[in-house]
């Protein structure tokens, strides 16, 4: 179980704060990340939405809807405070699938649909961050600036087992996501896509995300990174 950090007093969000919502894939991995950055911002209010059943990007589309778009739906979006909605996938067999264009459609139409509102300044409020091979790809990033070599990924069964032997200690959710900006820069030097528009391997589109964090939180990671060495 990932434990949450504790060297900081949350802060409550403003009325004026923007909402992320991020629809993940992973019970664990993904949703102990994000939730570090939790409470750093009043000008933020990030909320995680784990998957419920199962972690087929179609599942979380509609898990999304649900929660989002429904008459009864929990969560709300607006759009005057510029709310967003990411989805963080991996590649895995997804892509193979045609499981993850559907997804895009998804949120390009729902792009679309905010044009209408003549008030608003059109923007993109529903996204997808892709992770090629899996979201480790980004934790990865937080300590390294090139790609795994192949003869260090052989050695191991999965992306997830090199990351987590390569990174001594594994990553620790209490403070390595203070390395995001390392992460950010990292990630988008060593980025390129497959003719098909995906991520080639090795290439995560997190650090689109992690700007958009960052925007909000970057007083308060400069401080935690100065505490924490």
């Amino acid at each position: 179980m990932i434990q949450r950090r504790k060297d900081y007093a949350k802060k409550a969000p403003s009325k004026e704060a923007s909402k992320i919502y991020i629809v993940c894939e992973g019970k664990e991995t993904e949703k102990g990340y994000f939730e570090f950055f939790e409470g750093l911002s009043s000008n933020l209010k990030l909320i995680i939405i784990p998957p419920e059943n199962g972690t087929d990007p179609l599942k979380l589309m509609e898990l999304a809807k649900r929660l989002l778009l429904s008459e009864t739906g929990r969560f709300t979006l607006d759009f005057r405070q510029r709310d967003q909605v990411w989805f963080a996938v991996d590649t895995d067999t997804w892509e193979k699938e045609g499981k993850i264009q559907p997804l895009r459609d998804f949120c390009a139409l729902q792009n679309a649909m905010i044009e209408r509102f003549d008030e608003i300044k059109p923007y993109n409020a529903w996204n997808v961050t892709q992770s090629n091979p899996a979201f480790e790809i980004w934790l990865y990033y937080h300590f390294y600036e090139t790609p795994p070599p192949d003869d260090e990924l052989d050695k191991y069964p999965s992306i997830k087992a090199y990351v987590h032997n390569k990174i001594e200690g594994g990553f620790n959710y209490q403070k390595d996501p203070v390395r995001i900006k390392d992460a950010i820069d990292n990630s988008e030097k060593n980025f390129s896509r497959q003719n098909n528009g995906n991520p080639a391997l090795f290439s995560t589109e997190q650090h689109i995300l992690g700007r958009e964090i960052l925007r909000y939180v970057n007083t308060e990671i400069a401080k935690l990174r100065n505490k924490m060495g």
